[in-house]
């Protein structure tokens, strides 16, 4: 028998492709047909559309509660009460230039005190408290260890009444309430004192500034004296 060419068995091929195909959509009409005149649904052609055609893209952030002191240091130095012109004590303060006041002599002028900085992303009740009492700190007759708790970037605490300038502690007025305060000092605690209710953790207005004012008396004990500010934040 003689082998038959090439063109004719791709021709042939094509053929039985061709008439594969055509039975295939017959008999799918035959049984949609069927299925409609029986009741059902007919049956979903195939296509090429994917079985799930939308995508989504998901992603959790979590709260992270932060607070730190950015400046945390404040250092007069080493001096003493200048007695021998007649003065009984020496106050020092962040506030000014006071280390160079009569009563002192050798100290260091600060004029910059602590700052606070929320650097998480949730507002935080702020407290703050010392770890040791002015007698403890200094010591002596009648030693003054004060502070005062002002904001550093404009709208960084917001009291209980929705005031963005009020902080505690300042004995000027209430400040839980009002927005005029930062002017007076007054006694370190050495128990937890709320001093912003609300500090925003925004960029631009997340800072308080922590002043504070010592007064040493000539029977102050010499030696180093050193004490810290421990600040706790608590996310609302």
């Amino acid at each position: 028998m003689n082998d038959l060419p090439n063109k004719t068995i791709l021709a042939l091929l094509v053929a039985t492709v061709a008439i594969s195909l055509g039975g295939t959509y017959i008999s799918m009409s035959a049984v949609n047909d069927r299925l409609g005149s029986l009741g059902f649904a007919p049956v979903t052609p195939i296509t090429g559309f994917a079985l799930i055609p939308n995508a989504t893209a998901t992603v959790t952030i979590q709260t992270f509660s932060s607070i730190k002191f950015s400046d945390s240091t404040v250092a007069f130095g080493s001096g003493n009460v200048n007695t021998t012109g007649g003065f009984t004590k020496c106050s020092l303060s962040t506030v000014g230039s006071e280390g160079d006041n009569a009563g002192c002599s050798g100290f260091t002028d600060q004029t910059n005190g602590f700052t606070i900085e929320n650097d998480g992303n949730s507002n935080l009740s702020v407290e703050l408290r010392s770890n040791a009492t002015a007698a403890q700190f200094i010591g002596g007759s009648s030693p003054l260890f004060l502070w005062n708790v002002s904001v550093n970037e404009a709208g960084s605490c917001v009291n209980s009444s929705g005031i963005r300038s009020a902080v505690n502690p300042n004995t000027s007025s209430n400040c839980a309430t009002h927005d005029v305060c930062g002017a007076d000092f007054e006694s370190v605690s050495t128990s937890n004192k709320n001093i912003c209710p609300s500090l925003l953790f925004t960029d631009s207005s997340d800072t308080l500034d922590i002043d504070i004012n010592i007064t040493i008396p000539e029977t102050a004990p010499t030696g180093a004296k050193l004490v810290g500010l421990i600040v706790t934040g608590t996310a609302e």
